[in-house]
C-alpha cells in the first residue's frame, strides 16, 4: 500500500527541558519516552541507535490518538506518524532526517464481492494518496 512515516516528536517545552542541546545519548537516556504497547519497538529502536543500553522511564499508551496527546501535554518523546501531525501542530521534531518508513500491506479474505472489492480500492486509492512510497530493497 504505502509507508507510514514517523519522526521523534516532544511537546516545545519538554524539548526545551530535557534535550537543551538537542537529543543526544545522555539526554535520551534520561528523558522520558512513551510507547504504544508493548510490541511497539519504534521508540526503541530509536533510542538503540543513540543510546546503546538507554533504559528510560516510559509510559505506555495503547491508544493512538490518546499516544499524540501525551505527547502534546509534555509527558515524553515519541515516534509520532506524519498523519498524526496535522492534528499537533505544537509538537517539535527532535531529530530532522530521522524518520522512520514502516511499510502498510492490505490483507483480505479470498472471498470477493462487489462490495469488499470496492471497499479494497477506495483503501488502496487513499493509501495511495496519504501514505509514502514504500522503498524498494
Amino acid at each position: 500500500l504505502g509507508a507510514m512515516r514517523y519522526r521523534p516528536m516532544a511537546a516545545p517545552g519538554f524539548a526545551a527541558r530535557w534535550f537543551p542541546d538537542g537529543p543526544a545519548p545522555d539526554a535520551l537516556a534520561r528523558a522520558p519516552m512513551m510507547v504504544f504497547d508493548g510490541d511497539d519497538a519504534m521508540q526503541h529502536d530509536h533510542l538503540a541507535a543513540r543510546a546503546p543500553g538507554a533504559d528510560p522511564p516510559q509510559t505506555m499508551v495503547p491508544s493512538s490518538p490518546d499516544f499524540v496527546a501525551a505527547i502534546g501535554l509534555g509527558l515524553g518523546w515519541g515516534m509520532v506518524a506524519d498523519l498524526q501531525m496535522a492534528a499537533h501542530p505544537e509538537l517539535v521534531e527532535l531529530e530532522p532526517g530521522a524518520e522512520v518508513d514502516v511499510a502498510l500491506h492490505l490483507q483480505r479474505w479470498r472471498l470477493r464481492t462487489p462490495s469488499l472489492d470496492r471497499l479494497a480500492g477506495a483503501i488502496v486509492a487513499g493509501a495511495r494518496e496519504r501514505l509514502a512510497p514504500v522503498a524498494a530493497g
